[in-house]
């Protein structure tokens, strides 16, 4: 930046740049927004952005000043909420341009939130006329920048601290054994909350003072169309990409001619040595394959440039740190001995975090061990034979088969599973699953995928599901992973071959939607023709097409707007994605939803279920097995969450529209409702409605109601509930963090207080009601204000029949205040579960603990 502060150091896809004065002064502003805000030091801070220069930016400014934590941005709730608890976040800076559960996810643990402009690189509230502060103290080199997880053989991942030297000299390692000058562009087609991505791509690039051209991710139909515009002389990435990246050329020879590639990478998982050759012979550039994991700060190993020697097979000799093959006991191996790698050098983290039984079985003498098997030749290069590890690689995406294992044993039909990894020629590895079916219990190799896809990224859904009447055993009665391919017949040849076009003959798309899908998978797949029943997969798609494709298929408005990105699992041609689309568009925006498929319902009396503050059912998914056992379960959903007409803030409104859905099923009677959290007035509303209509209704029961009756009891009382204080001291309360308690207070305004509980002395006169616009980050938190604030209006009232309630641990709300809205009778029931895990997929023992309770209020 010093030397050439003009110069362009990173760059948008439409050309948009920032210059290294540029990002000096922006990353500078954003750690000294954070500062002032009171994020400093060495607190975590989790980064939820999309891919693209503002990503880059939000991270370089996070840790200026802080430890940054990069998070996909596509993590569902359960993944999200445990990453921020394992993290320790203290805060979360948030794209403002992103629609992500991490928002509610954050209000839930008491994370605090900063949104970000990732089109101004600027926090949003930060006044244009701020400047970086001066005496902000600087970062030193063993202080942590960057904080990931790694996953490993066991359902848990790892959090791998990196601190600023050991980017720094990883970084200048890359740079200097690709031979990067200021004349160097790169493209980057990796994701920025991967090593690859920041470290391989990005900081390596700023450190030769080079630019690096960030684009939304891998498009491989949209690749060359930035080779073009932006001239990168190389680029890095999974032999995936790769292999996509060749498949256009297949199809459009000329598109290689758009490169002035000087060099390309690839890192993160083996590339098959065909794809190396035909890379080079395409773009006639070398390329250059290197050996690289999170806790070695990225690059280990990498074949140097030519003239020197590149040896095929060999990801390279050591290339920063110091690499040696070591045996079961620790003891250095001579070269051509097959063991285990293992790395050391200033680029080597210190170990995982709070993890100290991994610490000790990870390093010996120094040395970290990477579970990965291989040699050295007599040259120093090393050899990979093959992981040691149970880890599914999957283009680059490591997999931990026992999540997966644990998430199949979630479905009520799987009495076991394990799931493991078997060979694919373009990603390397895919997840396959063995399944072992309870007795009378059945279920579809689709119903599993889609079970696991609710619950996990799509990448980690199984490709195949096999049903077995018994697992392989070892000697120990462990059930056996590894080799477990081969022993059910899963090979390599499995995977459907790719094919240029299909010829529909008579099997041509029937319907105006048909031809509508099949349009767009040619389009994706660049060929002329597809039948009906056709499969994508074996028309050449593989998963980078699938996500290319799903998002067409949002965009376009043939498919649902919450199509999963694994859909095309179950729904693989245009014939099929049509009956699955036509189906969930029928009623694509119901209040009343069925959370068990009718197959499996129970006989038990139903349980119709309110939503929470988000408005949303995804999140009883969990609850819905557990209690399916006993009781079937319908959840309402917030309407608005599909409308993008003017909402407003009405109790009653809310409980009419739903006492309507309701009735409209004929329910029997009685009719048991429950309510969670926020949603305590929807269900007096609501009881009291159908009371009126002449319905038999059972006890309410509440789940951690929020907020409690003091509303329209006391005039000062209730300004206490209605003032942001609070709900501050509330979440704090909740999350058991008796320190941000004094934290709160000692931010507290006299004047603000004082002027809440004027106001309420007047509750009886309502105010204006107000309206909420959709916003660009979406419904749910359109849906999350209007709750918040119709419970703040709401005036409780006595209500007749016996209230139950459910409490949690640490959940703020007074048995005794309760018990003043049910002169009938209370009945306290208090669980030994947490607010925030009970519904968490991580935690079934405590889901199970809640469908219980639920279950005995219920009633036989």
């Amino acid at each position: 930046a010093a030397r050439a502060p003009d110069a362009d150091a990173i760059i948008g896809v439409d050309r948009s740049a920032l210059t290294y004065a540029d990002l000096v002064e922006t990353t500078d502003l954003v750690a000294s927004e954070l500062h002032d805000r009171g994020v400093r030091g060495d607190a975590r801070v989790a980064l939820v952005a999309r891919n693209g220069p503002g990503a880059l930016t939000g991270f370089l400014g996070i840790a200026s000043g802080c430890a940054c934590a990069p998070l996909n941005p596509t993590y569902p709730v359960a993944e999200l909420d445990f990453y921020l608890r394992d993290l320790g976040a203290r805060a979360v800076v948030v794209d403002c341009g992103l629609d992500s559960p991490v928002r509610e996810v954050a209000r839930d643990l008491g994370v605090e939130i900063h949104e970000y402009d990732t089109e101004r690189h600027r926090l949003v509230g930060d006044s244009a006329a701020h400047r970086p502060d001066p005496t902000r103290p600087v970062r030193e080199p063993d202080d942590v920048a960057l904080v990931l997880h790694t996953s490993g053989t066991t359902a848990r991942p790892k959090v791998v601290p990196l601190r600023h030297r050991e980017l720094s000299a990883s970084a200048a390692n890359i740079a200097g054994t690709l031979d990067l000058t200021p004349a160097d562009r790169c493209l980057n087609v990796m994701p920025l909350f991967h090593i690859h991505g920041l470290v391989g791509a990005s900081l390596s690039s700023l450190a030769a003072g080079a630019s690096i051209a960030c684009t939304p991710g891998f498009h491989p139909h949209r690749f060359f169309t930035w080779v073009e515009a932006l001239a990168p002389t190389w680029y890095s990435a999974v032999p995936t990409m790769h292999q996509a990246v060749l498949a256009q050329v297949r199809q459009r020879p000329e598109l290689a001619d758009r490169s002035r590639f000087r060099l390309i990478r690839s890192s993160s998982a083996a590339l098959p040595p065909a794809v190396f050759a035909e890379l080079e012979t395409v773009f006639g550039a070398p390329v250059i394959e290197a050996y690289g994991m999170t806790e070695a700060s990225h690059q280990m190993a990498s074949n140097p440039l030519p003239p020197r020697l590149r040896k095929p097979g060999s990801v390279g000799p050591a290339a920063g740190p110091e690499l040696a093959i070591l045996d079961e006991r620790g003891n250095l191996l001579p070269a051509g001995v097959i063991g285990e790698a293992a790395v050391r050098g200033p680029t080597v983290f210190s170990g995982y975090q709070s993890n100290p039984e991994a610490n000790s079985a990870a390093f010996v003498d120094g040395w970290f061990r990477t579970g990965d098997q291989g040699l050295l030749d007599g040259d120093g290069y090393l050899f990979l034979h093959g992981r040691l590890k149970e880890i599914i690689n999957r283009g680059g995406e490591k997999i931990s088969p026992l999540e997966l294992d644990n998430v199949l044993l979630l479905h009520p039909a799987v009495a076991q599973a394990v799931c493991f990894g078997f060979p694919d020629d373009r990603l390397g590895e895919d997840v396959a699953a063995a399944v072992v079916l309870r007795p009378e219990h059945d279920a579809s190799e689709r119903e599993i995928q889609e079970f696991v896809a609710e619950r996990v990224a799509p990448f980690k859904v199984p490709r195949f599901v096999r049903f077995v009447d018994e697992i392989p055993k070892g000697s120990t009665g462990k059930l056996r992973r590894l080799g477990l391919a081969e022993l059910l017949g899963i090979r390599a040849d499995e995977v459907p071959a790719r094919r240029s076009a299909f010829d529909a003959g008579d099997d041509a798309p029937r319907s105006d939607l048909e031809r509508a899908l099949a349009r767009e998978f040619c389009t994706v797949l660049d060929i002329d023709q597809i039948g009906r029943n056709d499969s994508f997969f074996d028309a050449g798609g593989e998963s980078i097409l699938a996500a290319e494709l799903i998002i067409r298929l949002r965009q376009s408005g043939l498919c649902p707007p919450d199509i999963p990105l694994a859909a095309l699992l179950w729904a693989p041609t245009p014939a099929m994605l049509a009956e699955w689309s036509t189906t969930r568009s029928a009623d694509a925006s119901p209040i009343l939803i069925p959370m068990n498929s009718p197959e499996s319902a129970p006989e038990g009396a139903p349980l119709h279920l309110i939503h929470g503050g988000a408005g949303d059912v995804v999140e009883f998914v969990n609850l819905a097995e557990q209690l399916g056992r006993r009781h079937p379960l319908f959840c309402f959903r917030a309407r608005a969450l599909d409308e993008e007409s003017v909402r407003s803030t009405d109790i009653g409104a809310l409980a009419r529209e739903y006492v309507d859905a309701l009735t409209e099923t004929a329910p029997s009677q009685p009719i048991h409702l429950a309510g969670i959290c926020g949603s305590a007035p929807i269900g007096f509303e609501m009881t009291r409605l159908l009371r009126e209509q002449g319905l038999e209704v059972a006890p309410l029961v509440l789940i951690d109601p929020l907020p409690g009756p003091w509303n329209g009891q006391h005039p000062i009382a209730s300004a206490i509930v209605r003032s942001s204080l609070f709900e501050r001291v509330h979440s704090t309360l909740r999350q058991g963090w008796v320190y941000r308690t004094r934290q709160w207070l000692s931010r507290l305004r006299r004047g603000r207080v004082l002027s809440t509980i004027g106001a309420s002395l007047a509750w009886r006169v309502r105010r204006p009601e107000r309206t909420f616009e959709p916003t660009q980050t979406g419904a749910r938190r359109d849906i999350r204000k209007l709750i918040t604030e119709a419970r703040r209006r709401y005036v409780f009232r006595p209500l007749q029949g016996q209230l139950v309630v459910l409490h949690t641990r640490q959940f703020p709300t007074p048995k005794r205040l309760w018990a003043r809205l049910a002169p009938d009778g209370l009945r306290w029931v208090d669980l030994p579960v947490s607010h925030s895990m009970m519904l968490s997929s991580d935690h079934p023992e405590q889901t199970a603990a809640l469908a219980d309770a639920l279950g005995d209020a219920i009633g036989p």
